[in-house]
């Protein structure tokens, strides 16, 4: 493996961990719960901004600028979150900070990955490495948390810090031709893919249905709850990296049926965590799925790869919300219900989008 290749890796783990780091410790950060929300979706809020612009300037200047400038600014951010304790205002700034570096690296790392020629294997890896990132940042800098509060931010700071110098010489592929998209052409993209990223929203917004209603809807301890959650990314993680590995030939065909699987799942939460496993395990396979059909299109990846991370980052953010305003009214098994629906309806818009083709074979 070379050297870029490592810094990639090391850098989509540490970053992602360092996301979640804050999570075990908002009580201390902050008593107040609105407060700790703001915290919380500050990144979250940053990443939503940065992500398509960034995946849009890299096919203009190259990844290796971006994935170099996200991961220098991601550290300096944690390490400031580490450093200036003690207001949470501010640290909802470096939040929000962190990211937009975050994003920044996240979307041209993404794009440069799914470049190559073994761009399945790298993107499996890479989504894997995200959802393993994930799982680390909740459990390690809670176990840290004994000794110091923000051990765990200056941990996944300093190997965000590492990844980067790792990387300095990082350049991008001698195939990379620079090509910047007029705003037309993007809009002409968007539109001629609008049923894949519609399904998008809908796949990602519902794994953020029940891992935002799990911990109140299953009565189950903070602590409890929190293994199936991280169990649910382990499974993201597990099937993400298996199925980077199988030749799909059908990728829209393969999110197709997924959808049927991802559908039966989303209800199955309400009565067994086993739920919460098969989505995340469902939700992996859906992700190799779109990734590897952005990579066959003649599309610069920039921009297709930047769509898809918005898109999912959008359905995380707005699917939650919307149905926790109507989760009163028709309970936690109606939501799911709701949700696995939109979810098979979602699968099935699939085949009304011009790129549906069943007998293209994608590799």
């Amino acid at each position: 493996m070379n050297i870029s290749r490592i810094a990639i890796y090391l850098g989509v783990f540490a970053t992602m961990a360092l996301s979640n780091s804050v999570v075990p410790i908002l009580a201390i950060i902050t008593p107040d719960a609105a407060m700790q929300g703001a915290v919380f979706s500050a990144y979250f809020l940053g990443a939503f901004f940065m992500v398509f612009p960034a995946g849009w300037i890299s096919d203009k200047i190259g990844r290796a600028p971006l994935i170099k400038i996200g991961l220098a600014g991601t550290f300096l951010s944690g390490i400031m979150i580490w450093f200036l304790v003690g207001d949470p205002v501010v640290t909802v700034g470096l939040r929000f900070l962190e990211g937009l570096f975050t994003g920044m690296f996240v979307s041209s790392a993404l794009s440069y990955v799914n470049s190559e020629v073994d761009h399945k294997k790298l993107s499996g890896t890479f989504v894997a490495l995200i959802n393993v990132g994930l799982v680390a940042g909740l459990i390690i800098p809670g176990v840290l948390a004994v000794i110091y509060p923000y051990a765990g931010v200056l941990v996944f700071g300093i190997l965000t810090g590492a990844a980067f110098l790792i990387g300095i010489f990082f350049r991008d592929s001698d195939g990379f031709i620079s090509i910047m998209i007029p705003v037309k052409m993007i809009f002409s993209i968007t539109q001629y893919h609008k049923w894949l990223w519609v399904t998008l929203f809908v796949f990602a917004g519902a794994t953020g249905v029940v891992t935002s209603m799990y911990p109140e809807m299953s009565g189950y301890s903070a602590e409890i709850s929190g293994v199936v959650t991280a169990l649910m990314s382990v499974a993201t993680a597990i099937c993400v990296f298996a199925a980077s590995r199988f030749a799909l030939l059908d990728s829209l065909g393969v999110i197709r049926k997924s959808a049927v699987v991802l559908a039966i799942s989303v209800p199955l939460v309400f009565f067994t965590p086993i739920g919460m496993i098969l989505v995340g395990a469902v939700f992996g396979v859906i992700s190799v799925a779109v990734l590897n059909y952005i990579a066959g299109t003649p599309h610069p990846q920039g921009v297709m790869n930047g769509l898809f991370t918005t898109m999912q980052y959008a359905g995380m953010a707005a699917l939650p919300f919307i149905t926790g305003l109507i989760v009163l009214p028709i309970g936690y098994f109606g939501v799911f219900i709701l949700v696995g629906v939109v979810v098979l309806v979602g699968g099935l818009l699939i085949v009304r989008c011009p790129c549906y083709a069943p007998t293209l074979k994608r590799g």
